[in-house]
């Protein structure tokens, strides 16, 4: 078992520079490696993905 945890973040849309960004700082501390996700492929070996987006994304 590993103390590290892969996340991606769909890069397609929405604020996820800022997931990214937050999802590095949790890096230094807590074992987090982030990962822009942009093609099926890059969501190979991750531990969870984020999917940004909010209301104005369901509208």
């Amino acid at each position: 078992m590993t103390d590290s945890c892969a996340i991606g973040v769909l890069a397609l849309q929405g604020a996820f520079a800022e997931h990214v960004k937050m999802l590095q700082a949790l890096g230094d501390t807590k074992g987090v490696t982030a990962r822009e996700v942009r093609k099926p492929a890059q969501l190979a070996d991750l531990d969870g993905l984020i999917l940004p987006g909010g209301e104005s994304t369901t509208m």
